[in-house]
């Protein structure tokens, strides 16, 4: 005697994931009429039950609903990300009105591992597709992989989300970031002496592998140089601020200061009150307004900052392309390259 046909066998079927199958076997989501049909097909011909399922099914032409989780809102580069972002969803949008909806941002304000797992199934329920800037935290993750077991592709933006191979990274090879920070500290510092290091949290992966790559190269090719013990910003400004200050009068022969996360607008107040006789070499992430002024009048040496229209434009098309892959039973789209990354100094900013 035969076992019975499972979900499996029918996602086999099909061609299509069993994430799908599932969202139309059991009702868990809308979907496309012409997928609905394709299941509906596969589980008769595999002689699974279907005598009583109708599937919650949806238009043809029913747009896309983008979701996007960003920092706070109070950082610089989160508001010139989200005015980007919106540029980018409403230019595909006049292009393919049919295909791509409303899309609906978060900010996270509350930074707890279960205020932003909250946030993420909030995102779930209301989107088709997700993009996320947020730390590694099990709680997160888990979150994650629910939506993910919906049937609702995750994409990573800036900093990569666990160690899954199937869930695409948008930004930019943080660990090479972290290296050319280096060698640009080694250059531009012209002296020996200690450096000081700011990361965002301790579970951001994007910050840990700069920390990492900045290391490396330091201890390889700049001996003359002792990174200390890195501090925690959390990417805000006012803690930024304080550790600076720590920074200045703790270590009277700092000769550099790597700003590898936010926080940055603290940081650049510190300096400019510190008014040091001995300017320090200073590299910081992102070229947001505060940060080119900074350039100009000296206080910064280098930003390395990341192209966001590119980032916008890869991202949009990368969700888009993963919800058709799943709703036409399409191959996976391709991992998206890493970006490449700028380097402004007061010469090109």
């Amino acid at each position: 005697m035969s076992s019975r046909p499972t979900i499996t066998d029918v996602a086999r079927a099909a061609g299509l994931s069993v994430s799908t199958v599932d969202r139309v076997l059991n009702r868990r989501a809308p979907v496309k009429n012409k997928t609905a049909e394709r299941v509906l097909d596969a589980a008769r011909l595999t002689g699974y039950p279907v005598s009583d399922v109708q599937p919650d099914t949806t238009s043809d032409t029913r747009p896309y609903r983008l979701g996007f989780l960003l920092q706070s809102v109070q950082q610089p580069f989160y508001r010139e990300l989200h005015q980007v972002l919106e540029q980018a969803l409403q230019t595909r949008a006049d292009l393919q009105p049919r295909m791509l909806g409303r899309a609906q941002f978060a900010f996270i304000d509350d930074s707890g591992p279960r205020a932003l797992a909250r946030q993420i199934d909030q995102l779930a329920e209301n989107c088709d597709a997700l993009a996320l800037v947020c730390y590694e935290h099990p709680t997160i993750l888990g979150a994650i992989e629910a939506a993910e077991a919906r049937g609702i592709p995750v994409v990573a933006l800036l900093s990569p989300l666990g160690s899954n191979p199937m869930r695409p990274y948008m930004g930019l090879d943080n660990r090479k970031v972290g290296r050319s920070a280096g060698w640009a500290m080694a250059q531009l510092t012209r002296q020996a002496g200690k450096v000081g290091i700011f990361v965002g949290s301790h579970r951001f992966v994007g910050h840990e592998l700069r920390e990492m790559g900045f290391r490396s190269y330091c201890r390889e090719q700049a001996p003359q140089i002792e990174v200390l013990e890195h501090l925690v910003s959390l990417d805000d400004a006012d803690i930024a601020y304080r550790g600076t200050r720590t920074l200045i009068h703790q270590q009277p022969d700092l000769c550099g200061l790597y700003v590898a996360s936010g926080g940055t607008e603290g940081v650049l107040r510190a300096l400019r009150e510190a008014q040091l006789e001995r300017p320090l070499c200073v590299i910081i992430q992102e070229l947001t307004p505060e940060a080119r002024q900074a350039l100009i009048d000296g206080v910064v040496t280098l930003v390395v900052s990341t192209p966001l229209r590119q980032l916008a434009d890869d991202s949009i098309s990368q969700l888009l392309a993963a919800l058709q892959q799943r709703d036409n039973g399409s191959p996976a789209p391709a991992a998206p390259p890493v970006l490449p990354f700028i380097l402004y100094t007061a010469e090109n900013c």
